[in-house]
């Protein structure tokens, strides 16, 4: 687990709209598993992208790094079969992805 919690919020977008305005420098990569590459902080240990083969062109950002809101809701529950028990709520609407 890459990022210690019960469950992330991610947020994808094309990889040609994300930049980074300040602290590019700080940032350091880890290729936790094949095809899949995580950035995070090497400062402070903040995980801040991932970018898999599995979406290519697509950089995912986790929420708690935005400052402002974003312009859309949740869209898929990833892994869901995975997922801790306690974390049953009523989101189940949302479609499922599981990995393969």
């Amino acid at each position: 687990m890459a990022h210690g919690a019960g469950f992330v919020t991610w947020v994808g977008m094309r990889a040609e709209a994300f930049h980074v305005d300040t602290g590019a420098e700080l940032l350091t990569a880890y290729e936790s598993s094949p095809g899949a590459l995580r950035r995070f902080c090497r400062s402070c240990g903040s995980t801040l992208t991932f970018e898999s083969v599995r979406w290519p062109g697509e950089v995912h950002l986790t929420l708690a790094n935005f400052t402002t809101s974003i312009d859309r809701e949740p869209q898929v529950h990833s892994y869901w079969d995975s997922r801790v028990e306690w974390a049953d709520w009523h989101g189940r609407e949302l479609p499922t992805s599981e990995p393969g």
